[in-house]
């Protein structure tokens, strides 16, 4: 099908001006017929979801466009829920403001929110004017792939539009236009269409090869979706910090970014910044050592990948599409890196000896003494060694 000669389309008498093959052109907008367009499945938004939808063993419908764009739908739906609802209110109350982008044969290049919109208006019989996406038409052969793509980028890199851009799927796409195949574009050329610095967009492939790393690690590789529901995004921007610092030990580069990767999906509460203080321990070489060694000790590493490559755990990801660590391999990872961060901190502070006091206060007052009185011969053994131990300490100190 070709809008432009198979349709009797209306023209609305507006025009949207389009910067493609390195000219800004104007473009008039038609009135279409929503029935006749089509969700562009390469959409940078819902990466993720195809990916996952992909990785399940499904298969998009190829002749059927209605059950098609009802797949699509529910991914736009699910990558930015309350911008949907603004939009949808907006164009029910204002009608639609903005011209769409398609190509001839109704594949939208912009403008997928607004046409979910319409559609889902449409279905509610709100009436017969949201049966129709206005939109400018790009023929059909006129552009190549790149010229296509690049103009995407133009729109969806606007500075209006990064606000709603799901973090995880932005590296999704900056894995398929700049390293997959050896990619579409250069830096410099990437970097022109998305109004990016050279040197944010090298970062920014950076990120995308230590989410593919990361990926690879859990043995999960290119399972995209198991990237966006762990929400790594704030995390692994800490990681990237720590590895690429002159500080670390380069020669344990390696085991510290796996150690890293492990610690993201163990720890509980606000990862993000408990990722962004073991960047104190990696740069210092006795405290990294110390606790690379007591990883290496414990086979935490060891057992994590065995966790990972099991059979039971590849099927649970099948299954139910979310990867979760092993509670025993979680608690010990979060045993000895807050215990290597808390150390850490209390060797740079200035008021260290005190500082310890009264963390062995704190920590003494949460004994509980019944619980004491309830243990058997070898626990209370134990019990009674350690704390011989530490008031032969406390005498020496005072």
């Amino acid at each position: 099908m070709n809008l432009l000669n198979d349709l009797n389309l209306r023209e609305t008498g507006g025009i949207k001006k389009l910067s493609i093959q390195g000219e800004t052109r104007t473009f008039k907008v038609y009135r279409i017929p929503i029935d006749n367009l089509i969700y562009n499945k390469k959409n940078g938004r819902i990466a993720t979801y195809v990916s996952q939808f992909i990785d399940e063993g499904k298969e998009f419908p190829e002749k059927n466009n209605y059950k098609f764009n009802n797949i699509i739908e529910e991914y736009i739906q699910k990558s930015n829920p309350d911008a949907l609802k603004k939009t949808k209110a907006n164009i029910k109350i204002m009608s639609q403001t903005e011209p769409a982008v398609v190509t001839a044969e109704g594949v939208i290049l912009d403008g997928n929110r607004r046409f979910t919109a319409l559609r889902q208006l449409s279905r509610e019989g709100l009436g017969a004017e949201f049966n129709y996406l206005e939109a400018v038409i790009l023929e059909n052969n006129a552009y190549t792939e790149k010229d296509i793509k690049r103009l995407e980028l133009n729109l969806q890199h606007a500075i209006e539009s990064k606000v709603d851009y799901n973090p995880i799927d932005r590296l999704v796409d900056i894995y398929r236009d700049l390293i997959k195949d050896d990619g579409m574009f250069t830096v410099e050329e990437y970097a022109t269409d998305t109004q990016m610095t050279i040197k944010k967009v090298n970062e920014e492939i950076g990120l995308a090869k230590l989410m593919l790393e990361y990926l690879e690690f859990i043995g999960q590789s290119k399972k995209f979706y198991i990237a966006r529901e762990q929400k790594i995004d704030g995390p692994i921007r800490e990681i990237y910090k720590i590895i690429n610092s002159k500080k670390i030990d380069i020669n344990q580069k390696d085991t510290i970014k796996e150690i890293l990767f492990l610690s993201m999906i163990s720890l509980n509460g606000d990862i993000t910044r408990k990722i962004r203080n073991l960047k104190s321990v990696f740069e210092d070489k006795v405290y990294s050592n110390n606790l690379v060694d007591e990883f290496e000790e414990l086979e935490i590493l060891d057992d994590a990948v065995d966790y990972f490559e099991s059979e039971t755990t590849q099927k649970d990801v099948r299954d139910t599409g979310i990867l979760n660590i092993e509670e025993n391999i979680k608690e010990r990872v979060c045993k000895v890196v807050e215990s290597s961060v808390e150390v850490k901190k209390l060797s740079e502070s200035k008021n260290k000896p005190i500082d310890i006091l009264n963390r062995i206060n704190l920590l003494i007052n949460d004994i509980d003494i019944d619980s004491v009185k309830r243990m058997n011969d070898l626990l209370r053994n134990e019990f009674d060694t350690i704390l011989s131990h530490v008031e032969e300490k406390l005498k020496k100190m005072k």
